[in-house]
């Protein structure tokens, strides 16, 4: 539980590593965009990603199952956890979306804020595309084996 909260700080540490105040302004200098559009377009991201969460954890809890006894069981926990952490990542992005923005801001402000967000859904996004690819992947891979095994032990 502690390895798992301790990569949880530390991905949050990347984000905010990545997103530093400096590098949002010059980048809201030099654009024409308008807050309202831009969180549509974050809205519009977290909308795509948002119906994968169930998928997500259906096939994290398979994975789980799958794994019990099994040489490979690091691979396919591997896979399981990414999952999770993608999962985890949408979760604590929505919290601080809601709790960080000011309708007060000015609309520098608000240009600011919404294209950090839109960045770190475009990674949410990814990371979730990812995790599903290497899930259904390991998922497909497992399903292949067990016919072969459920033979063998027939055979015997």
């Amino acid at each position: 539980m502690k390895k798992i909260a301790l990569a949880l700080v530390g991905l949050s540490m990347l984000w905010a590593c990545n997103n530093s105040p400096a590098q949002v302004e010059n980048s809201s200098a030099s654009t024409s965009e308008n807050s309202e559009s831009l969180k549509k377009e974050v809205m519009e991201l977290h909308d795509k990603v948002m119906p994968q969460m169930t998928p997500m954890s259906k096939l994290q809890g398979q994975l789980m199952q799958a794994s019990v006894g099994r040489a490979d069981s690091i691979d396919i926990m591997t896979a399981a956890t990414e999952l999770k952490y993608a999962k985890e990542a949408m979760m604590v992005w929505m919290r601080e979306f809601s709790s960080n923005f000011e309708e007060s801001w000015s609309e520098e402000e608000k240009v600011a804020f919404f294209k950090s967000e839109k960045m770190k859904m475009e990674r949410i996004d990814s990371k979730t595309t990812d995790a599903l690819a290497a899930g259904n992947e390991m998922l497909a891979k497992l399903e292949a084996q067990t016919p072969a095994q459920d033979s063998a032990s027939a055979a015997e």
